[in-house]
């Protein structure tokens, strides 16, 4: 069952949402990083708005990289390697990267990650 999901398998945006949240991603980050105003990511939250296009994918996309961490991490290392300066990514921080829309080489960093290369 993936994360976002409920007991009858339904997913939803407020689930997603809250995993990253979870993960130690604070709403006004999550905010920059999918390009919306932090109220629209306390509407998802709460179940009442969904996101569209370009929003939706990088949401989705920010979700795969939480939850492939979360594979490896307990939550607190997730958030400690979101924040972290990365030797993978030039000493860049993920969540600054993702701030910028640089969703490939963090999702790159990740996979390396889950493959076992580090």
């Amino acid at each position: 069952m993936t994360p976002a999901t409920t007991d009858r398998g339904g997913a939803s945006y407020a689930l997603v949402v809250g995993r990253i949240r979870d993960a130690g991603v604070t709403s006004a980050e999550l905010a920059a990083i999918v390009g919306v105003g932090e109220r629209q990511v306390q509407h998802w939250a709460a179940g009442s708005s969904k996101p569209t296009a370009t929003t939706r994918e990088r949401l989705v996309d920010l979700f795969y990289v939480v939850d492939q961490l979360e594979e490896i991490y307990r939550p607190e290392g997730v958030e400690i390697w979101l924040h972290s300066r990365n030797k993978l990514l030039g000493g860049a921080r993920p969540v600054d990267l993702l701030g910028k829309g640089e969703f490939a080489p963090v999702i790159d960093a990740v996979e390396s990650l889950t493959h076992g290369a580090m």
